[in-house]
C-alpha cells in the first residue's frame, strides 16, 4: 500500500488591487521619510522610487507627477492622524480635561515624522505653483473637517472654541515640530506646548472666545495684573 503525498495548497495569487496598494504603501513610507530627512525640494519622484525599491515605471503608474504623490501624502497622513486623535482623546473620560489636552495630543500627533513631512509639503506650496493650486482646496477641506472634530470635543465640554484659537493651537504645534529639529534641546518644546494648554485654560476662565480687551490685564505668576497704559 502506497501513501499519497499530501497536496500543498498554493497561496492565492495576489490581485492587481493588492499589488497596487502594496506599491502605494511603500511609496508613501519612502516619501514621508524623504520629506522628513531631506525636505520638499530634494524629495523627487526618482528619489522616492529608489528609496521604496520600486521601479520608475511603477512609480509613474501610481503617481504621474510629484504633486500627485505629495497630495497623497497629505490626505493619507490626515486620515491616520484622525485615528490617533480618536484613540488619544477617547482615553480621557472628563470632557473638560479632554478639551484642555488638545495641545498636548496635537503635539504627540503632529510632531511625528509624518506631521513634519506634511508641513514640508505645505511649505513647498509657496514655491510650487501647481502644488499650491491643487493643495489649497484639499487643505481647506482638511481644516474644515478638523475644526468640526474640535467642535465635537468642545461641545461635549460645553465650552465654545473659536476658529482663531483652533488655528493658533494647530500652527503653533506645527511650528514647534520644526523647531524641535533645529534646537539643541528638543525636550524644551514640550514646555511651550504646556504653556499653550495653560493659555487655553485661561481663555476658558475668561469666557471661552471672549477677546481680551486692551488693557484688560495679563497673568503674572498665577495672578492677573492690570496692564499699565501710557498717556
Amino acid at each position: 500500500m502506497t501513501s499519497k503525498t499530501p497536496t500543498v495548497a498554493k497561496p492565492p495569487r495576489r490581485t492587481q488591487e493588492s499589488r497596487s496598494a502594496e506599491t502605494r504603501a511603500k511609496l508613501l513610507a519612502a516619501a514621508i521619510q524623504s520629506l522628513h530627512a531631506r525636505g520638499y525640494a530634494a524629495t523627487t519622484t526618482m528619489v522616492v522610487a529608489a528609496d521604496a525599491g520600486v521601479s520608475r515605471g511603477a512609480m509613474l503608474h501610481q503617481f504621474p507627477t510629484k504633486v500627485d504623490l505629495m497630495l497623497f501624502v497629505v490626505e493619507t497622513v490626515y486620515q491616520q492622524e484622525l485615528v490617533l486623535y480618536r484613540e488619544r482623546l477617547g482615553a480621557i473620560e472628563d470632557p473638560r480635561e479632554r478639551l484642555l489636552s488638545l495641545p498636548e495630543v496635537a503635539w504627540e500627533v503632529l510632531s511625528r515624522p509624518e506631521g513634519v513631512a506634511v508641513l514640508e509639503v505645505l511649505q513647498g506650496a509657496r514655491s510650487d505653483v501647481e502644488l499650491a493650486r491643487r493643495l489649497k482646496p484639499l487643505q481647506i477641506a482638511i481644516e474644515k473637517d478638523s475644526f468640526q472634530a474640535v467642535d465635537r470635543v468642545a461641545e461635549a465640554a460645553g465650552i465654545p472654541v473659536p476658529p482663531v484659537v483652533k488655528r493658533l493651537m494647530v500652527w503653533s504645534v506645527r511650528g514647534l515640530s520644526i523647531a524641535e529639529l533645529l534646537t539643541e534641546e528638543p525636550g524644551e518644546m514640550i514646555k511651550s506646548v504646556r504653556l499653550l494648554r495653560r493659555l487655553m485654560a485661561l481663555g476658558i476662565e475668561m469666557g471661552g472666545d471672549a477677546p481680551l480687551a486692551a488693557g484688560a490685564g495679563f497673568r503674572v505668576r498665577g495672578r492677573v495684573k492690570t496692564k499699565e497704559t501710557t498717556s
